[in-house]
């Protein structure tokens, strides 16, 4: 007699004397005790097979009988895997020490490259060596050239106090310039308390100016030079700010100090001020431009796009 749910390959036959609800009862148990069970997990003999034959030609004893007798395949290639690894760890030798060597032993680069065979196919193997010819040596004026043109490659003029006072000979050797070519590009020019020079190769001669007014430490005269350069030159008038500016760097009011002692001396007479039309201080001088006229040019134009 059967009893309890037909599942496929699931069929239980009990005895007919039995009480058939206890019968029912014992089912029901033992099929939620096989749900708790976890599931055996799914084994894989070809997988099994394989491990074995890689064993065997590895020097293992696993032969895969236990997968004949029933027994655990997985526990049994494990246990062989363990084993071998034991096994070849003993064999192997422990691994020598290595050592850094000393910097003696390390081979350097030059010794390397002259022990390397010449290259084949060189295209420059039949070139014969050319030895870069030795620069002349220099004169003491040439020398001295060098030093000015140092300076005026930091924008200085070098005065010839300066030169006397470092070098024993300096007049003489700067006598020698005008007829060497090598040192046809060191001029000087006169200021109202000394004698400048420079290298025209590496400042022009409007900054040579403007230097060599710095230098002489005439702030007066420096003013009124600058003022009727750029009135000749551009011509403009010229913004107070301006002399604020490098390399005068004065403050505003060094700057107003010098204008102040400007007048009223006949040799500045030409020296004036106006204020253009956004109330900014401007000098120019009469010798080459009218009121009119510079003030015009001060003027800043009011207009939109």
């Amino acid at each position: 007699m059967l009893f309890g749910r037909r599942k496929p390959g699931y069929t239980t036959t009990v005895d007919a004397a039995a009480d058939p609800e206890q019968v029912i009862l014992d089912l029901q148990k033992a099929e939620m005790a096989a749900k708790k069970k976890p599931k055996a997990e799914v084994f894989d003999i070809d997988a099994a097979s394989e491990t074995a034959r890689r064993l065997k030609e590895t020097g293992s004893m696993f032969d895969g009988s236990a997968a004949k007798t029933g027994e655990d395949v997985i526990a049994a290639v494990e246990r062989e895997t363990d084993a071998l690894a034991a096994k070849q760890a003993g064999a192997q030798p422990a691994p020598a020490q290595t050592s850094t060597p000393d910097d003696a032993e390390k081979p350097q680069l030059l010794d390397f490259l002259a022990a390397a065979p010449e290259a084949e196919g060189d295209p420059y193997a039949d070139q014969p060596t050319v030895t870069a010819p030795e620069l002349p040596e220099l004169t003491p004026a040439q020398e001295l050239a060098g030093y000015i043109r140092s300076r005026s490659a930091a924008a200085l003029v070098t005065p010839h106090a300066l030169l006397v006072s470092e070098v024993e000979n300096a007049d003489e050797l700067l006598a020698q310039m005008p007829a060497d070519p090598q040192c046809a590009d060191i001029v000087s020019r006169t200021g109202a308390k000394d004698t400048y020079y420079y290298s025209s190769a590496n400042m022009s001669d409007n900054y040579a100016m403007i230097a060599q007014l710095i230098e002489d430490r005439d702030l007066c005269v420096m003013v009124a030079e600058m003022v009727r350069f750029n009135a000749r030159v551009y011509p403009s008038a010229t913004p107070l700010r301006y002399f604020r500016r490098s390399p005068y760097d004065l403050t505003q009011e060094a700057i107003e100090q010098t204008w102040q002692a400007m007048q009223g001396r006949p040799e500045y007479a030409d020296i004036e001020e106006l204020t253009n039309n956004q109330n900014e201080r401007f000098l120019f001088s009469t010798k080459h431009l009218t009121r009119r006229y510079a003030k015009a040019i001060s003027d800043v134009d009011e207009w939109t796009d």
